[in-house]
């Protein structure tokens, strides 16, 4: 009986043309036929890694994994491709009959799942007192200008550890539930440093086009060398998918800042406030691997003291291109926020409202993408990096607040997944 190769395609050629799609593909179903899975996944996995919003590849890939019976591994490939929102209706409907005929839809019904995300990320700020562009600042109607030790240029620390257990209720609905813990620490500076305690809780549910998300949470941070506080809010958020190039988002949320007040900061009461928040956001795909967004978001902050309480309005826009090695995503965004009244303690007579503009850039994807050598320690692809660097120019009309910064951020991150089945 003649073969369904043409010849039989040897390892050296896959290592001379290790981006030819159709050669690569041949080769992973020559190695399943011959009985081969874990180099037909080796393969696949690489190609993902390639073209990553090649769905063909990814179908592939969940069969192999269906049969050979590693619900862990499919669990994720599954959670992968459903959270993609490059994967279209057609492809989801594949991954459900995937699952319908192999079994394991009705396993995953009532699948518990976890996993801990272990992080650390490193920034450098070019102003961390946030002094003025004009080295000057308002103090009792009086102008002055900044002192020579203000520090200006600062490294910051950031460690954390996120602990979520959930529980796949049926094929479209699930929970999950998350406790985090954040160390902040800087090099020379000392007023941001915390130990940040973190708890949510959140349920999703897909009905129809709607991917609805309820959630609540908990924030509680300990610093170090300022007033102590803690955060209570609830919130909503769904997208909708319109078709399979666009998608609209949209979340309403409420939140309660509460300043703990003891001998040192026996006025942290006044800066208490409750906001409340809401957002819609346009996406549009160009393409499999390029989307752009715009981003309207309105805000009211109500604070104890009036000084603190304001009106904000925000306009964002943002562009994703999806590479060989991350996602690049570029995003600038334009702010106003009105203050409901003068801050006397600086100045008597100007009204203050400011006017922040934000650029960033930023390249996030699996270690294994940049580092290929690194596949045989990260076999899962669960060890992630990124890379951002961010522009704020605030224009203010009181002078206090009028100030440019810039930061540079790279962090690691590694998710431990657990298997209940």
């Amino acid at each position: 009986m003649q073969s369904a190769f043409s010849s039989i395609i040897k390892y050296e050629e896959i290592l001379e043309n290790p981006t030819d799609l159709e050669l690569n593909l041949n080769y992973a179903k020559q190695q399943e036929e011959a009985g081969n899975f874990k180099l037909t996944i080796a393969t696949l996995e690489r190609m993902i890694m390639l073209y990553p919003t090649n769905p063909d590849i990814k179908i592939y890939l969940l069969s192999i994994l269906i049969k050979m019976d590693s619900p862990a591994k499919v669990e994720l490939m599954v959670q992968s491709m459903v959270n993609d929102p490059n994967t279209t209706d057609e492809t989801k409907n594949l991954i459900a009959s995937l699952l319908s005929d192999s079994g394991i839809e009705d396993k995953k019904k009532s699948a518990w799942f976890a996993y801990l995300d272990l992080s650390y990320s490193q920034t450098q700020e070019t102003n961390v007192d946030a002094i003025t562009k004009t080295n000057k600042m308002w103090n009792n109607d009086e102008e002055l200008k900044y002192t020579d030790d203000s520090l200006r240029a600062d490294k910051s620390y950031k460690r954390g550890s996120s602990f979520t257990i959930g529980k796949n209720i049926d094929s479209t609905s699930s929970f999950l539930f998350n406790l985090g813990l954040t160390i902040n620490q800087q090099d020379k500076a000392s007023s941001d440093e915390s130990d940040i305690g973190s708890g949510s809780l959140s349920y999703f549910k897909i009905i129809d086009k709607h991917y609805i998300a309820p959630y609540v949470y908990y924030s509680r941070p300990n610093n170090n060398y300022a007033k102590d506080s803690n955060t209570k809010g609830v919130g909503l958020s769904n997208t909708y998918i319109i078709d399979e190039k666009q998608s609209l988002n949209y979340s309403l949320g409420y939140s309660v800042l509460h300043n703990n007040t003891y001998s040192k900061y026996t006025t942290a009461n006044h800066s208490n406030n409750h906001t409340y928040s809401s957002n819609i956001k346009y996406n549009y795909n160009i393409s499999k691997k390029n989307q752009i967004s715009t981003k309207f978001s309105f805000s009211e902050i109500n604070a104890n003291n009036d000084i603190y309480s304001y009106d904000s309005y925000g306009l964002s826009l943002a562009y994703a291109h999806i590479l060989p090695f991350g996602t690049l995503k570029i995003q600038s965004s334009y702010t106003e926020n009105e203050y409901e009244t003068k801050d006397t303690f600086h100045n008597t007579t100007i009204d203050r409202k400011d006017k922040p503009f934000v650029n960033s850039i930023g390249l996030t994807g699996q270690i294994n993408q940049i580092f290929p050598f690194l596949k045989k320690f990260n076999q899962d692809n669960t060890l992630l990096y990124s890379l951002n660097l961010r522009h704020s120019d605030v224009s203010s009309s009181l002078l206090n607040h009028d100030t440019e910064r810039q930061f540079f951020t790279i962090g690691l991150t590694k998710r431990i997944n657990f298997n209940f089945n």
